[in-house]
Formats: structure tokens, sequence, C-alpha cells
């Protein structure tokens, strides 16, 4: 430790050894427009060679000091390309008008905890995704903004399900046992994004206890507001991200929420309403009503009468044939004085289900201050207070036929659910099913809320120690909170006839109740030494960073309720699950960033040094360093206007998870007696972080007089250390052991188009094209390979991590050898091949049209609802599989089993229309007539998304090749073609509610 102290104490020492006595200064003012004559508010104004500038206000006006003699000031504003002006000794004034950059090359891209530097000279590959990207159309969540604008980000929905569960992953999985998700940093803040079970699992279940990884989890950062959002930066590997140590080795996503700016208050509202339908559902096979009667006797036993047969109900549309009324309200208000601004944002949403008793709500309120004390001192706080409710019903993995997809597979279409009891007005029992559950009382009396209240907040200042003509220093600090408690809740009324069965337990009525408090805490403090000379500027840094994250989580489960009780503590059975954790973090980092050779050169050279209590040492530290360096080029080779090379390289962890390096003691009953005995897991006292070594290189270019960019990076990763868990001699009395060991690579490929052909008043036109492709292999194991997941039956196929092969790879099982050994074959990844994003913008007069295509092609995925139509979830026909009566189904099944070929895994491949958005701007005499002055800009927009996907049939002639072939199921139709599920695209509401799982 003692020597992080003498480096940080000798950079300080560096940077206060310089010092210059303030030269003879005079002042400088004038105004900065556009040039369309639009004053420029916010605007950079620098002179050239020193530390002294300021900004403009909302007129465009500016005011700064400069040195006598002849002075270069420096203008730059986000949107606009930069401009320089030399004033002479006698001029105290200077305007300056910047031309519009369609391109947003002056946007400023993160480098260290408090440095930042333009894009045009970022050495790294930098996504920037603007706000107005962000809410272009209404998104979900967050996260689902991200689809098709980011390259290298593959954004995946767990479920069609309202409220997120969403899994993001950049640049690939670096790991198999730890945290695979980007790290997410809100205004400094870094956010909790951990999901918690609901305890679904209690009535589906899906796995074992209480609650399981099963349980539809909705991962937090849905929680966020996007209208807030004023630019998202991706730091998409350790070498972008190492100054985020342990955290970021799987990519930093940067979210900046919006500020006040000085002048007239100014008022923004947002009004959405619409509907979502039904993204894709299966043909179902209809039966006469000879047909139904003679089913009905064969294969269970029924006299089926004129009165039962209820021709063709397609139960898809009985369950999500919904199209209930989602709704949007947002305002914001930003403004304030010279010194003291503000921004005040609020909005309610509300996401309708397409079943009924699902949706997703959420409400915000968020106040972001900033306060200017003196001519040192700058003040900034941020405070948002959030509330979502999300109820996503029944859906996923199932066990106890309560799924609605487990029961639409077992019964035949002739049986009409929403049928009544003329007696007791009740639903109808379902005969076909094992207990008799019908869907729709189902999803009329189960409940399934999970309620959230959130605080994020901080406070941060920047306080200028010294300034001088060419060199300042400030300190920079910076304190946190991510707080929230989740209540979920999962109550199964004891007269559902799923409940009075005794499928889920011997005692009718099930409740759940778990409550998760979560607190993330952060503090951060950058001192930053800025030095100017004739050379280059030379920006030092060096700080700590502290982090505190704990949770505590009780589950409460009740089995056996009296009607209309819903309280867990008078159920006849009980069972409690509680969890804790604490984790605290620190480290030192220190920086050196160089900007040379008239602003052509950037080097940065950076070390990240932290301690974690996860770590088997939590007193040691281990050292996560990044180089990196880019250079425009003096001279525009091939008629390009500018030509910018970089490369950088860095090292980041992935934390070690919870509860790894200990040996835990559980409970043991002997004869009547409690007593404590090793747990089955040998903790590993030594644990170690994985680490993720990357380095990347590519260009940069600007062509046809700046209206054109294109970018181009190449990459390669490798991850040593892996957290796994080894089997040690059954001997031992453990079944598992923690080791580090292993490595992994991914080999990658990015690429960004933009062109602006046409950018005038009457028709303008812009285009943006992403490519990603990324290829990884394990390159070593130090146990055997190993599946990943459960699986779901031979039928589909399980990820397996195995030398030689990618980290997710699919294998599949192909029939049993002469021993009786099972045999398997892979088959490929579930990661696509490569992935693209096509956006474009039209804009003619008052009106904008803009639309965004998502292609992503190849992967493997396994079609679980289909297995559930046709097998049901034990992957089995028969009547508690299901699709008992179609043997035809089952043989054709069989054959394509037996040929090497997983009945239900399918290619990822699909194209589908992301976002369309047509607007409509009012003439500006016309608003301010309807709202008396009062109105700036009025837009009328018609928004979809997800309107329509392409999924494509390759030949089955290949045994790599997707099998597209004739499907019949025991529901509506004959011989039909089957639609796809919308698994494989990562369906964001509005989908079904489908139990499809991503390989």
């Amino acid at each position: 430790m003692r020597k992080y102290h003498v480096l940080a104490l000798a950079l300080l020492a560096g940077a206060l050894v310089s010092s210059d006595a303030y030269a003879q200064q005079r002042r400088i003012s004038g105004k900065v427009t556009a040039t369309t004559g639009e004053p420029l508010g916010a605007a950079s104004v620098t002179v050239v060679g020193t530390t002294l500038g300021s900004y403009t206000d909302e007129s465009g006006q500016y005011s700064l000091l400069a040195p006598t003699g002849t002075a270069t000031l420096l203008v730059r504003r986000v949107g606009f390309k930069r401009q320089t002006v030399a004033v002479t000794p006698d001029q105290t004034s200077a305007n300056v008008s910047l031309e519009r950059d369609v391109l947003e090359l002056e946007t400023m891209v993160v480098t260290g905890q408090a440095t930042s530097v333009s894009s045009q000279n970022a050495a790294n590959a930098v996504t920037v995704v603007s706000g107005a990207e962000v809410n272009r159309v209404p998104q979900p969540t967050v996260e689902n903004a991200f689809q098709g604008k980011i390259p290298g980000a593959v954004v995946t929905q767990n479920g069609g399900a309202p409220g997120g569960g969403i899994q993001v992953q950049i640049r690939g999985s670096n790991t198999i046992n730890g945290a695979y998700q980007p790290l997410y940093v809100v205004d400094g803040v870094i956010m909790n994004n951990d999901a918690f079970s609901n305890g679904l699992n209690s009535i589906t279940g899906a796995g074992g206890g209480v609650i399981t990884n099963q349980d539809q989890q909705v991962n937090r950062i849905a929680d966020l507001n996007p209208e807030d959002i004023d630019n998202v930066q991706v730091l998409k590997g350790p070498s972008a991200g190492a100054i985020y140590g342990s955290r970021g080795a799987n990519g930093v996503i940067i979210i900046t929420t919006k500020r006040g700016t000085a002048g007239k208050p100014s008022l923004n509202i947002v009004q959405r309403t619409g509907t979502q339908f039904l993204a894709k559902k299966y043909d179902m096979r209809c039966f006469s009503y000879a047909e139904a009667v003679a089913q009905a006797d064969a294969d269970f036993g029924m006299t089926l009468t004129p009165e039962d047969y209820a021709g063709c109900v397609d139960p898809q549309e009985v369950l999500y044939g919904n199209h209930f009324l989602s709704y949007e309200t947002a305002a914001s208000s930003r403004g304030g004085a010279q010194n003291t601004t503000y921004f005040v944002s609020g909005m309610v949403k509300h996401d309708a289900g397409l079943a009924v008793n699902t949706g997703y709500s959420k409400q915000s309120l968020r106040l972001n201050l900033n306060q200017v004390v003196g001519a040192n001192l700058n003040l900034r706080a941020s405070s948002e207070l959030l509330h979502t409710l999300t109820e996503r019903g029944i859906s996923g993995n199932d066990n106890n036929n309560i799924a609605p997809y487990t029961i639409i597979g077992i019964t035949p279409t002739y049986f009409d659910y929403r049928r009544r009891d003329p007696l007791t007005g009740a639903r109808l029992k379902n005969p076909y099913v094992p207990g008799g559950a019908n869907v729709l009382q189902d999803q009329e009396s189960i409940r399934t809320p999970e309620d959230v209240y959130r605080l994020i907040g901080n406070i941060q200042g920047d306080w200028t120690i010294f300034s001088r003509t060419s060199q300042n220093l400030t300190l920079s600090a910076l304190g946190g909170i991510d707080a929230f408690n989740d209540h979920a809740r999962v109550y199964s009324p004891p007269n559902t006839y799923i409940e009075q069965s005794h499928n889920l337990s011997p005692y009718p009525g099930t409740i759940v109740d778990g409550n998760s408090d979560v607190v993330n805490a952060n503090l951060n403090a950058t001192l930053v030494h800025k030095f100017i000379a004739s050379l280059g500027t030379a920006t030092t840094s060096i700080g700590m960073r502290q982090e505190h994250s704990e949770y505590i989580q009780a589950v409460n489960r009740g089995q056996g309720l009296f009607p209309g009780v819903k309280n867990f503590a008078t159920a006849i059975q009980t069972a409690v699950v509680n969890q804790q954790n604490l984790t605290r973090t620190r480290s030192y980092f220190a920086q050196e960033e160089l900007l040379a050779l008239d602003e052509r050169l950037l080097f940065t050279a950076a070390v990240n040094a932290e301690r974690s209590s996860t770590n088997g040492d939590s007193a040691k530290y281990f050292a996560f360093p990044k180089f990196s360096a880019s250079y425009n080029l003096p001279f525009t080779p091939l008629g390009l206007d500018n030509f910018k090379l970089r490369v950088a390289t860095g090292k980041a962890g992935n934390r070690v998870p919870i509860d790894l390096k200990n040996t835990y003691l559980t409970q043991l009953s002997e004869n009547g007696i409690i007593g404590l005995r090793p747990a089955a897991q040998i903790g590993l006292a030594n644990v170690q972080p994985e680490v993720t070594t990357e380095t990347e290189g590519g260009f940069d270019a600007q062509f046809l007089g700046g209206r054109a960019q294109a970018g181009f990076t190449i990459y390669h990763k490798q991850t040593t250390g892996l957290v796994l868990l080894s089997a040690p001699p059954p001997s031992s009395g453990f079944t598992s052991k923690v080791i580090n060991g292993g490595a992994l690579k991914h080999d990658g490929v990015e690429a960004e188009l933009t062109v602006a052909p046409f950018q005038g008043q009457m028709f303008g036109w812009q285009t943006h094209t992403t490519f990603s492709h990324d290829k990884s292999k394990v390159l070593s194991l130090p146990v055997p390979g190993f599946y990943t997941g459960n699986g779901f039956g031979e039928r589909t196929a399980r990820n397996k991590v195995q030398v030689g092969l990618p980290v997710d790879a699919v294998m599949a099982y192909t029939g049993f050898d002469a021993n009786g050994a099972r045999k398997e074959s892979y088959i490929g990844s579930a990661s696509p091949d490569f992935q693209m994003g096509f956006g474009n913008d039209f804009t003619s007069g008052p009106f904008r049209l803009s639309t965004l295509l998502e292609w992503r092609h190849g992967g493997y995925v396994a079609n679980l609802s289909q297995t559930y139509l046709e097998y049901g979830p034990n992957g089995q026909s028969g009547i508690a599989g299901g699709n008992f009566a179609d043997t035809a189904m089952n043989n054709a099944d069989q054959a394509k089993y037996a040929s090497g070929y997983p009945a239900f895994l399918e290619h990822g491949s699909f194209a589908k229309l992301r976002e369309v958005t047509l607007s409509y701007s009012l003439n500006p005499s016309v608003a301010n007539t309807l709202f008396r002055g009062l109105s700036k800009d009025v837009r009328l927009e018609l928004n979809g998304r997800n309107l329509y996907t392409w999924m494509p049939s390759p030949p089955a002639s290949t045994p790599k090749s997707p099998i597209s072939e004739t499907r019949r199921f025991h529901g509506c139709g004959t011989w039909r073609r089957t639609r796809r599920s919308d698994s494989s695209s990562s369906p964001s509401t509005p989908t079904s509610n489908l139990p499809s799982r991503i390989l």
C-alpha cells in the first residue's frame, strides 16, 4: 500500500512544482451564434495555450480574461464544428459563427474518473448515444433503446412480459460463473443492476426451493426514466474500462442526465398513448365435431356433447389478444440565473400487458442543481425518486402444469376457456389437464406484483485550488447513493383449480412475500492538474474511489390459506429464505494524459489499484493498467477530410462472486438434535478476480466535406483465472470446490458509417450503419468440460464449456453408443455470427421520418414454447407431457432427433423493424396561437416499435442449418407451418409471454 501513497505524493509534488505568476490580462467579450443567426448557449470559449476560458449564456454572450497581445480563441459546442478566431491586442470583442456539425465530433468522451476529451481525439471506440436517440420512440426500459445502435452490444430480452428482464453483453461474455453484464454509472453514481427472485417458483416448480433464478427476474436498470437522459457513453472493454478496476471487464455504460441552463425557464411536455399487439403466435390444429368426439373418447375416455364442443378456439388470442391502453406523461423544466441553474422533471408511465393483470407502471421525480460559489467552487447535486410496479403474470419454465403454454399444449382447441359454470359463475374446469387448470382463471386470480421504491442521488463539487495562465489544479469530489426496496408478492388463491388439485402442495393456497433492501454507495475524490505549454497539454490526475454495496433479502412462503386471507403467518405450512451480503471496495488510481502536436496526438497512461472484500485476501491490491494513443494525420490522403489512427490496451477485472472464498456451515438435524456441518461446497481462501486483457486498434475517418464519418475497430481480449467449480473426490464428502483456472478469448470486429448526403431546408437525409462480429474460444480448463444450465430434455440442446469451442457452445445429443453412454455433437454458438443496425432520418420541411432496422445473423436458440406445445414441460409426449394425440408429429421429431439435430433448436437469425417515428412540427405562428405564445416548438408524432420481424427459413439439407418443416399441433388447424417463437429476436413489449429461453 505504501508504494501507492508514494506514487500519489510524487505526482502531486510534480504538479505543484511548476508555477507561474499572473500575467497582465485584458477582457474579451462577444457573442457565439449558429450560421442561421441563432444564439448558442453552453458553448466553450477558451484562449489557446492557456487555461483561461468561459462558457456562453443562453443569449450566446461570453466574457473572459486573456493575456495582452494577440490571442487565439477556440470556440466549441456539441453539434457544431469548432472555430478558431484571432483577436488583435487592441480588440476587446469577437463574435463567432459556428457551422452545424451533423456528425457531432465535438462530443466529449470519458477517459478517466474526472477527465474527458473530444471524440475527435478519443483513442478508444466509445459509442455515444444521445438522449434524442434514446427517446425517439417510447422505450419500455433504457436498455431497449440500445438495440441496434451500439456495435458490439447484444441486447436480449428474456420474455415478452412488460417491465424489463434484459441482458446486455458487450463484446461477448468474459466469464462463466461471474457477472457478465456491464457496469452502469449514472451521474457518477455506481448503480445496482441486480435482479431478485419474486418467488414465482413456489407455484411453477421450475427449480427447487422457495425462489430460483427462473423467477422472471427484472433487472433494476429498468427503473430509470429515459426522458431524463442527456447522453449515454459505452466503454466497451478493459482498454477503456480499466478505470473501474474489477467492475470494468464487461464494459461500462455511463449515463449522464440533463442539467439546467442559465436563462428564462423552459418547459418541455411529452404526452404519449398507444397500445400493443401480439407479435408472434403459433398456428393451431382445429377439430371438426366428429373428430373431437372421436379424440375425446379415444384419448380421454370422455363423451363429448355438443355443449362441450366450442369449435376452434385459439387460446393465444383468448390470452394475449387484449389491447389495453398504454400511456406516458413526462414534463421537465430547466433554467436559472448565472450562478444557479436547475433541471426538474417528472414522469407517469404505464405499459399495459397483453394478458389480464399484467403491466408495468412507473413514476419518477428528478431535481438537478448547479451552484457556482465564488470564482473557484462549482457544486452540483442530483436526486431522483422512482417508483415502479411490475406485474408479469406466469410464464417461463414450469413443472406444475400452470404456465399458459403448458396448458395450451395439453388442451384441445374445442375447449373454451372463457365458459363459466352457470351456477357458481366460476370458469369451467379444464378436463384435459391434470389438475383441471383453466388459464383464464389463473390469470384473473393469481397476482404477481413487484413494487420498487428507489432513491438515486449524489453531491459533487469542483474546487479550483489555484489557477494560472498556463496551469491549474482542481479537486473533484463526489458522493453518491443508490438505495431501493424491492417488495415482491406472489398470491395463488386456494379456490383455483391448480391449488385444489394439490399439484402445488398438499395445502391449497400459496403466498410468497419477499423484501429486498439494497444500498449502493460510492465516494470519489480526484486531484487534476492541467499544464499547458507550447508542445501540448498535460493532464495529471490522481485519486481514490470507495464503494459500499449491501443487500438483505427475506422471502416468506405460506401454503394452506383460508379463502380471502393473504397473510402467510396464517398458513398451515411455511418456509423462509434469508440472504445477506456486504461488499466493500477501495481503489487508488493515477493517470497521465498528453494532448500535443496541435491537438493531433493524444497519449494516455493510467493504473487503478483495487482491493475488495470478496477476494480471498481482502487487503491485497490488484493493479489494472491501461495505455492508449491516437493520432490525427496532418495530411488527408485519398480525399479524406481527416484520418485518425488509434490503439489501446488495458486490463480490467471481473469481481469474485459472493460466498466463494469461505466454506460455510449448514444446519443438520439428527434424531431431533439440531447441529451444524460444513456445506457441500469448499471455498477458496485465496480466490482472486478474473482478469481480462484487451487490445484494440482502428481508425476513424471523415470525408465528403464533413458529411460522412467511418470507424473501424478490431480487438482481441483474453480472460485468465476463471472462477470455476471442480469436483473433489466423493470420499471427501463435498460436491464442489472453488478454483481459479482456465482461460478464454474473444476476437472481434466493429464498424460504423454515418453519412448525411443531403442537408437542406427542403430535404435532409442522414443514415447510420453499424456492424459487429465476435468470436470466442475456450483456451484451457483445469477441469473436464461441463454444462451450464440444466438444459430442457434431450430434444433441445445444452450449452457446454469445453476447450477448443466457443464459450457458449451448443451441444446436441445424438443418441447412445453401444455401451449406453450418451453421445453429443457440436452444433454451433449461441451468439450471433454478426449483427448490424440500419438507422435513417429523413426530413422535409416540418416532417421527419426516422427508422431503425436491426439484423442479427446466426446463433442458436432453444424454442421452449414449441417444446411445451408439443411435448409439455417434461420434454415427453403423453397426457403428462402434451401433444399426446399427434403421433405423426412425435414420429417426425423422433426422426429429427435421431438424425443428430435437436427437435427444438432453431437458428437465431432475424431482421426486425425496431423503431419507426413520423413527426410533424407545427408552424411557430400556429403553435403560438394555440398555446398563447407559451410554446416554442410543438411536434406531433406517430411511433411504432418492433413492428415487423423477418425470420428466414434456410434449407434443412445441412446438419447445422435450422430445420424448416411442416408441423401439426393438437390445437387449431391441420398440417400448417408454424410461426417461429419471438425468443430469438430478443422481444420487447409488446409480445406474448412466451416461455422461451435463449441458449
